[in-house]
């Protein structure tokens, strides 16, 4: 499986240009040496399109992009460099060159497979890591609660698979000067397929009196602290950098010490971020949901309408319709993008029925309502 990251560093993406382009060897043959670099070119393009697809793609859709590829090849290509050329028996001629295509986030092929859907991240089961450095003006805080804030939502939509960051966090410092190559090698250091970059940062704004109608409360100080913080984040495919994500967001907390407020208003703005970004990513995959089969056995058939009614309100989850019962197994089915386990555990997350997950596979799982 293909593997989420959400790495939330500093105020990435918004560093320096780093030229990015995938270099491939190819051949090209044409009926004269121009036409031969023409087509080796061509099949560069085609070859680094292929790598960076979706295995599960729509064929067609990748069809569609080969069409234009073949048609020109003008926007693609950064340098062609021919490095053996002959003309063989027949008269055709043929090529050896080396391609640089260009990879770049807001390329021409980058958008092209986007706009066709066909380097979509495949969401089974994906697998997600959060870090996000948080600073308090004037201390850094040691365990982030806008980062576990992010964590959390991304567990309750169903992504399980979290990866562990504490070991790795303090060696980004100073992750805003990463450029978009560095994050890429990072994405890859963590298999991933998703990585998540930004900031968190909180200040104190005083006591709380001040927020106070003045009729209702005349103390000068009430001795509890409010603080502001502010979470900023970016969400991109590692493998192709397209940012598919972005946002800044603000919370609040009061407490009788600073530290604690800041810590409040921090997950407060994690919060926020994370429904922002799980409803993104939901939503940005939403035409990769696949056909998905849910058996429920139940002693009656209301148990296993409630099990339906519940899909029904899962982000991910779309289409829910109760095929069939019989003998008290029901067969619903449904269009979802993630995996058995992560649809099971939302699944006990929002119901107060008593479940059991029987079985599963890639595309189908059987629950039982005792």
């Amino acid at each position: 499986m293909r593997k989420v990251v959400g790495a939330i560093l500093a105020c990435l993406l918004l560093a320096g240009t780093t030229s990015m382009a995938q270099e491939v060897t190819v051949n090209g043959y044409g009926t004269t040496q121009n036409e031969a670099e023409r087509d080796a070119m061509r099949n560069g393009v085609e070859q680094v399109a292929g790598s960076l697809v979706n295995s599960e793609t729509d064929t067609h859709n990748f069809e569609l992009v080969r069409d234009e590829i073949h048609t020109t090849t003008e926007g693609y290509v950064k340098n062609c460099r021919v490095i053996n050329s002959f003309q063989n028996a027949d008269g055709m001629y043929q090529v050896t060159a080396v391609v640089d295509v260009d990879t770049q986030p807001d390329s021409k092929l980058m958008s092209k497979l986007m706009q066709h859907k066909v380097a979509d991240v495949n969401m089974r089961d994906a697998k997600i890591a959060v870090m996000i450095p948080e600073m308090h003006l004037r201390y850094r805080i040691p365990d982030p609660a806008g980062e576990t804030a992010v964590v959390k939502k991304f567990l309750e939509a169903g992504f399980q698979n979290m990866i562990d960051m504490s070991n790795r966090r303090y060696n980004y410092n100073q992750p805003q000067y990463m450029n978009q190559e560095q994050l890429r090698d990072l994405a890859q250091s963590m298999q991933a397929d998703i990585l998540v970059v930004g900031e968190a940062f909180s200040e104190g704004a005083g006591d709380v009196a001040q927020f106070l109608p003045k009729q209702r409360y005349r103390r000068p100080n009430t001795g509890i602290v409010s603080c502001r913080a502010r979470v900023e984040a970016k969400m991109y495919i590692a493998r192709t950098g397209q940012i598919i994500a972005a946002d800044g967001v603000y919370g609040s907390g009061a407490d009788i010490t600073e530290s604690i407020a800041s810590k409040k208003a921090l997950a407060q703005a994690g919060a926020k971020m994370g429904d922002y970004l799980v409803g993104q990513l939901m939503n940005n995959y939403s035409g990769n949901r696949q056909a998905f089969e849910v058996v429920v056995i139940a002693n009656s058939v209301n148990d296993i309408n409630r099990v339906k009614n519940v899909l029904g309100t899962l982000p991910g989850v779309n289409g829910v319709n109760f095929n069939n019962y019989a003998n008290g197994r029901g067969v619903l089915s449904i269009k979802y993008t993630g995996s058995a386990p992560n649809l099971f555990e939302l699944l006990q997350r929002n119901t107060d029925m008593d479940l059991d997950l029987e079985n599963s596979s890639f595309n189908a799982m059987t629950v039982r309502v005792r």
